[in-house]
């Protein structure tokens, strides 16, 4: 009986992301196609087939993170009081509909790469509010750190979280955050939001109030260390060029999903080097003057925008 429930459950939250995936393939196709350097396109039949396993990739990769959410309730183990290295805690943050749980692998990645110290936050996601969500960060960064000795934290989110996570730090004045990182972070809005029935992903459209505010004389950049993945193929944010920060270094994935990006070994190096490159004598703090950076600590530009 349970192995059919379970079974059960797997194929809706499967049939889920097949229906929500198809939807946000028309609409970013559409886009795409009318776009003025786009106008002479033509699809090909190898086009369309590389399209259609990049989708059932993502389909996969988008059933992985709901799948995941109920185990969000489990605790992470805390940042100890103990340190053992000078490497900063992280601090994940997930996106819209997730929970912690889905970032459980890039965190055991980083754990292996020596950035062992991490908690991840839980929030309302599903009809929340970003103001609430990062108000609520901002609580747990002060808990964190002081389990840390007082220390800095770096930020790793994902999706809206890093909306979440950037006003927080915004609203910190940088405090105590050595760094963020963003993945597939809708900076400038979406369309595809336009579309959405929950407020939250609707306040998220391009020249929103929230995101104009962002965007309005932002002092963050000059505060911390901030990168921005984005992935040319992330079918939530349209057009996917949406996904750049402004100001900040911002590195494109080619071929990875909006959800593929959790799971990722590409991003995860992206990730490890721009973290370690921002600790590093990168970030933009009050940590002493660091030598200049050799090539081995250069910060990862595999992308298209810088």
């Amino acid at each position: 009986m349970l192995w059919a429930l379970s079974w059960w459950i797997v194929k809706a939250v499967v049939t889920v992301a097949a229906l929500v995936q198809s939807v946000c393939f028309v609409v970013a196709l559409y886009e795409m196609l009318n776009l003025p350097e786009s106008l002479d396109a033509r699809l090909t039949p190898a086009g369309l087939l590389a399209a259609a396993r990049d989708v059932a990739v993502e389909i996969a990769a988008m059933s992985a993170a709901l799948l995941s959410v109920p185990f969000g309730v489990l605790s992470w183990r805390r940042v100890s009081a103990v340190l053992t290295h000078d490497r900063p805690p992280i601090v994940f943050v997930p996106g819209y509909a997730t929970t912690r749980t889905c970032l459980w692998l890039l965190r055991r990645r980083l754990a292996r790469a020596g950035w062992a110290q991490a908690s991840g936050y839980n929030y309302r996601t599903v009809f929340g509010d970003v103001a609430a969500a990062a108000r609520g960060l901002d609580t747990f960064l002060d808990e964190t750190r002081a389990a840390a000795g007082d220390r800095d934290v770096v930020l790793v989110a994902h999706g809206i979280g890093g909306i979440v996570a950037r006003l927080c730090a915004r609203e910190r004045g940088g405090r105590g955050v050595r760094a963020l990182v963003t993945l597939g972070t809708p900076h400038q809005g979406s369309k595809l939001y336009a579309l959405a029935l929950d407020p939250m992903l609707n306040g998220l459209r391009p020249g929103s109030a929230l995101l104009e505010g962002l965007a309005a004389d932002d002092p963050l950049l000059g505060q911390t260390d901030v990168t921005a993945v984005a992935s040319s193929f992330d079918l939530t944010i349209v057009p996917s060029a949406a996904a750049r920060y402004p100001g900040a270094s911002t590195i494109e994935i080619e071929g990875v999903g909006h959800f593929g990006l959790l799971w990722s070994a590409r991003v995860f190096e992206v990730v490890r080097e721009n973290l370690d490159f921002a600790h590093r004598g990168g970030a933009k703090s009050a940590a002493p003057a660091q030598p200049p950076a050799s090539a081995s600590m250069q910060r990862a530009t595999s992308s298209a925008f810088e």
